[in-house]
């Protein structure tokens, strides 16, 4: 077997786990934290605006996307505010909805930095941007730091809702013993491993069913299971690694990778 095929057999593992790199313990926010952020920066974008003078308002936003009256900007910036709001649902992280919210945050952040020192909403702004700050890191990004405009905007935002991760957490240990079996396989296959390996090799992936059973009992809990998370996904990303550090077989070994045709046909 060829290392492309082991490879094969490593990314069906990583296939195991749909979910993205989770924010740290400290920043993943569970489905009622979420709902209470978004509350949060509600009241607090109406103290803000609430606190800017009308000459403020009624001046001009400039940025890479164009020019904007003030006023208009922050009813646009309200509107977002409240779409993610109303379309996050257990069901549903409203992800495109919270990039798009967070595109316009840092447009506004951009705004802010134009504005002498202490300028009237300056306070009430360090509250909401610590606010933004939070979401974007609950859904697995980061606002760039003020005076950084030019690096760029936001470009993806992606969240993991609880009932998502239970179910990914439940596909992992259900499944998992067939992939063992198939990878085991494989590994058998190539000539060229050696015995020693090919245990180290199974062991990652005992040690990512461990971490799946882990995540599973942690969220039984009522816990966020954020570490075990992180623990499942480095353990699928270990086995991509050592697949792609494993020697060759020789051209004579054609046997197909057993372990994707059994993935796919599990999903």
């Amino acid at each position: 077997m060829t290392n492309g095929k082991l490879l094969a057999c490593a990314f069906a593992a990583v296939g195991l786990v749909s979910i993205p790199r989770q924010a740290s313990a400290i920043d993943r926010l569970t489905d009622q934290e979420m709902k209470k952020l978004f509350d949060t920066i509600e009241e607090d974008r109406s103290k803000f605006e609430g606190a800017l003078d009308d000459k403020q308002k009624n001046t001009t936003i400039k940025d890479a996307r164009g020019e904007v009256n003030a006023n208009e900007f922050f009813d646009d910036f309200q509107d977002q505010v409240q779409r993610a709001s109303d379309r996050f649902e257990s069901d549903y992280s409203a992800s495109s909805e919270v990039l798009s919210l967070l595109q316009y945050a840092v447009r506004l952040q951009g705004w802010t930095a134009t504005q002498p020192a202490g300028f009237s909403g300056s306070k009430e702004w360090g509250v909401l941007a610590t606010d933004l700050r939070r979401l974007a890191a609950a859904y697995n990004t980061a606002m760039p730091n003020p005076g950084q405009q030019g690096l760029g905007s936001i470009a993806q935002a992606r969240r993991i809702n609880d009932a998502e991760l239970v179910t990914a957490a439940a596909s992992v240990e259900k499944k998992i013993d067939g992939f063992r079996s198939a990878y085991d396989s494989a590994l058998a296959d190539n000539t060229s491993i050696t015995s020693e390996t090919r245990q180290a090799a199974i062991q990652q992936v005992d040690s990512m069913k461990k971490y799946a059973q882990a995540l599973n009992a942690a969220l039984a809990d009522k816990k966020e299971g954020v570490s075990e998370a992180d623990a499942l996904l480095k353990g699928t990303r270990g086995i991509v690694e050592t697949a792609s550090k494993l020697p060759p077989s020789s051209p004579a070994t054609v046997s197909g990778c057993r372990c994707a045709t059994t993935w796919q046909r599990s999903r």
